[in-house]
Parts: C-alpha cells; structure tokens; sequence
C-alpha cells in the first residue's frame, strides 16, 4: 500500500459503499466518481489501514461466473519510478462480496465509470447501462522483435485487454503488405481501433492501407494504436515523447 494516507470520502461523493473479505482481513469499499476508497477494518501493525485508487490506474475489473466464489477482482497499474521516466507494474486484488449480486453490481459501476458512463448514487442496476465491449482488431507481425513479438504479446498484451474488458481478434501477419491488404478490404465499422504488435513497418502497412480505401476520408479516421515489439521502436518512441 501507498501513502500518503488518504481522506475518507464524504457520503455525498459515496457512489456505491459495502463490506468484503480476504483470507487476512475483513475491508470497507466505497466507490466514488474518481477513485476506490479501500478501508482495512482489522488494521494490522504495520501495515498501512488505507488505500486509494485512483480510477486513472485502473484498467478494469471483472466478477468470476459461478461456481467461482463471488470475487470482485480489480486489475490496475500504477506508477514507480526508474532510471528514465516512469514504468508501470500490473497489481490485482481480489475481494470476496456478501453476495454475487453485489460483486456484480460493483463490477458493473467500476466499468461503467471507466466506460465514461455517468453513475451517482441512486442508480440502480449498472449492467443494463454497460455500452458492449470495446472491439479490437490485433496485427501480430511475428518475426519482430527476433521473433518474440508473438510471445511478448501473448504474456505482456492479451491479459491486459482481457482484463481491461475488451474483446479482440488477433491476426498474425504472414507476408510482406499482408497488413496492408487486409486494411484494405476489412469493414472498419466492425472495429473500435487497430492495434499494431510489431516493429514500425506493419504501422505503415496499416496506414497506407487506410488511404487506398475508397472511403479513406472516413477510414483514416480510425483509432490506430502501436505496441513496440520491434528491433528498435523509434516510431513508438517519439510518439510517447510528444504525447508526454
């Protein structure tokens, strides 16, 4: 856990607050519209009795389907320090509900508040609000990165958008202009965003694909993402420069 130690929230910015379990220790939860209040009840000493969550750190959290127990997992990234710049480290917890009706009614109020849902206090059910799953499509070139750009991508990248509740559909390119081709012809409309695992090459396949489109005045228009697995990743880079 973290310090400082934090405030407790006031019960007008209380969206949603209930009591949950680990094997150490019993906590109060309380949701606001910007972070996770999270209480330890039985403090130990020693150990920090407060963590807050910023939503910001957040990339998602999921309730197990039965026969699992009724957990509320919370999956977030937050950021330490390192030589140069700052480096994220993936952190879950796991909180075990009264019910699975409350475990997924706290799921479903952290999605919709990443989702940019509005929630307050007297909504009810936040499920029926969820807008569906975000749709991805993933470009793999596996040859990039010595040919660990598969491997990076099945360990670094797929659990992290599970977890983040995005659905996606996984291509490996096979050939030169594969990328290129497939942008060409696919429906866009399908597709939330194109994410490029791979070196700076298959991002140029992509975006030429793009303008070779009959509509590529709309096309061009398409979120289109890149995640370094390449030799040398100065496209990448630079975007992160100027991004900040």
């Amino acid at each position: 856990m973290r310090s400082p130690e934090p405030s407790s929230p006031s019960p007008a910015e209380a969206l949603l607050h209930g009591q949950f379990a680990t094997p150490a220790s019993n906590y109060a939860l309380t949701l606001t519209h910007t972070h996770i209040h999270i209480q330890r009840l039985s403090p130990r000493p020693g150990k920090e009795a407060r963590l807050l969550l910023p939503l910001l750190e957040l990339v998602g959290c999921s309730c197990p389907r039965s026969p699992a127990p009724p957990l509320l997992v919370l999956y977030w990234y937050p950021p330490g320090k390192r030589r140069k710049g700052v480096s994220r480290r993936r952190q879950v917890r796991a909180y075990l509900a009264e019910s699975r009706a409350e475990a997924e009614r706290w799921s479903a109020a952290v999605q919709c508040l990443l989702r940019g849902v509005t929630v307050t206090a007297n909504t009810g059910e936040c499920i029926s609000l969820l807008p569906r799953p975000r749709r991805l499509l993933l470009l793999v070139n596996p040859f990039s990165g010595r040919g660990q750009a598969m491997q990076w991508c099945q360990t670094q990248i797929l659990p992290m958008i599970r977890e983040s509740n995005i659905s996606y559909n996984l291509i490996q390119t096979e050939r030169q202009n594969h990328a290129r081709e497939l942008i060409r012809e696919i429906s866009l409309p399908e597709w939330d965003g194109i994410i490029i695992v791979s070196g700076d090459g298959l991002l140029h396949e992509v975006i030429n694909g793009l303008m070779e489109r009959s509509d590529w005045e709309q096309a061009i228009k398409t979120p289109v993402g890149i995640l370094p697995c390449g030799s040398g990743n100065a496209l990448a880079g630079s975007i992160n420069h100027h991004a900040g």
